[in-house]
């Protein structure tokens, strides 16, 4: 047995940890799943019989999930969600009182080595007792209303400390993202927009495997925001993600136009991307004759700027039928209308003025907002709330 297999399994017997093996695996998070369960059965017991230096990710690849000897990470990430969607299924597992007292089994962020922790002392289940103290003397009451008083300051000072504290708009929007503070995948668009309508099929002329400077700065603004909150944020390009990627985790898709599962996701939605010839704008299912939210793309050089004095956008929060996840979309129909998303999603003061015209409930149902924002020498101003959906 390797040595760090020894430090791992130290004052545990290896069959007990089978056994807790078993029980997590015959928990609702795991006997409903195939390959969750595979994996982490796959690197327990290699890890258990000593094997761990071949957990790494193209052999765990290969034998857990069938891809060939070839197999490429860079375009198929399927063990690194995988693992993700295992450690949050094992942190919801040992987060259930029931199993406290548990062996706990954890796969450590950055490798596929679990880690094995013996499970902890139990309390006695009777404390000694201790002698009561002696009664204390009576006193004059003429203390009752200074304390009364004092009681009350504090009782005003902590509401107020609790209506300070509590969760704002922007808070309320992402919490289902963010909430278990496990992964969420960012997927960004690549340069290049489809030669094509929004409509019909993408041939992929013009496009090129790059992100582009509007697309890279809003990642950059979200990926801290959503690691401020706790999250483990997982990056892929739009081009090399696939569709069982959405299916493990919460997404956030970045990119209007260059990005397809953006447009794929707002195919059903009252609000979506439209394209004729040098003409984008955002349709409005309800509204289907409007063009008002348009800009217009002639041909430019690579070196030229896009003599924009409007952009639009569309925000989105959607729990998506198709995977089962939380899907969040920032779309521009440029850049600008890219980065003005971006900080409509992560500054407080927008959301909290555009919460005010929402309905009761809007935390917890599927969001669509409309945003425009002035454009200055290529830069976009304030993102300004210009309509919004709730279903």
């Amino acid at each position: 047995m390797e040595q760090s297999n020894r430090s791992a399994l130290e004052g545990l017997d290896p069959r007990a940890v089978l056994e807790q093996l078993e029980r997590v695996l015959e928990s609702s998070l795991f006997r409903n799943s195939k390959r969750y369960p595979a994996m982490l059965r796959y690197v327990v017991e290699h890890t258990l019989d000593g094997k761990t230096r071949v957990l790494k990710e193209r052999t765990v690849a290969v034998e857990v999930f069938g891809r060939s000897p070839d197999y490429d990470p860079s375009t198929d990430p399927v063990v690194r969600i995988s693992a993700a969607e295992v450690r949050r299924r094992l942190a919801q597992y040992y987060q259930e009182a029931a199993h406290a007292s548990e062996i706990r089994i954890d796969l450590p962020v950055g490798s596929y080595v679990p880690e094995f922790q013996p499970a902890p002392a139990r309390l006695p289940d009777v404390l000694p007792e201790e002698p009561l103290p002696a009664p204390l003397p009576r006193r004059s009451q003429t203390w009752i209303l200074p304390a009364t008083a004092l009681a009350g300051i504090v009782g005003l000072a902590i509401v107020w400390m609790v209506w300070r504290g509590r969760p704002s708009e922007l808070d309320d929007f992402w919490a289902p993202v963010v909430v278990l503070r496990g992964d969420v995948l960012v997927c960004v668009g690549v340069a290049g927009v489809p030669a094509r309508s929004a409509q019909t099929e993408s041939t992929g002329a013009g496009r090129r495997a790059q992100i582009t400077w509007p697309d890279t700065l809003t990642m950059a603004r979200l990926t801290g925001f959503l690691q401020a909150k706790g999250a483990a944020v997982q990056f892929c390009r739009e081009d090399q993600a696939t569709f069982s990627d959405f299916q493990v985790m919460p997404a956030v898709l970045i990119g209007g136009l260059n990005d397809e599962w953006a447009l794929r996701l707002m195919e059903n939605m009252r609000f979506q991307f439209q394209r004729d010839g040098p003409i984008f704008w955002i349709a409005d299912r309800d509204h289907p004759e409007s063009r008002d939210w348009r800009i217009e793309v002639p041909d430019i050089s690579d070196a030229g700027r896009l003599p924009l004095k409007r952009d639009y956008a569309v925000v989105s929060r959607v729990h998506n039928p198709r995977t089962g996840r939380i899907t969040v979309t920032v779309a521009g129909l440029w850049g600008t209308g890219t980065i003005a998303g971006g900080k409509f999603l992560t500054e407080a003061a927008y959301l909290r003025e555009a919460a005010k015209k929402l309905p009761a409930g809007w935390q917890k149902r599927n969001l669509q907002f409309v945003l425009g924002t002035e454009v200055i020498e290529g830069n976009p101003g304030p993102p300004q709330v210009l309509a919004s959906a709730v279903w």
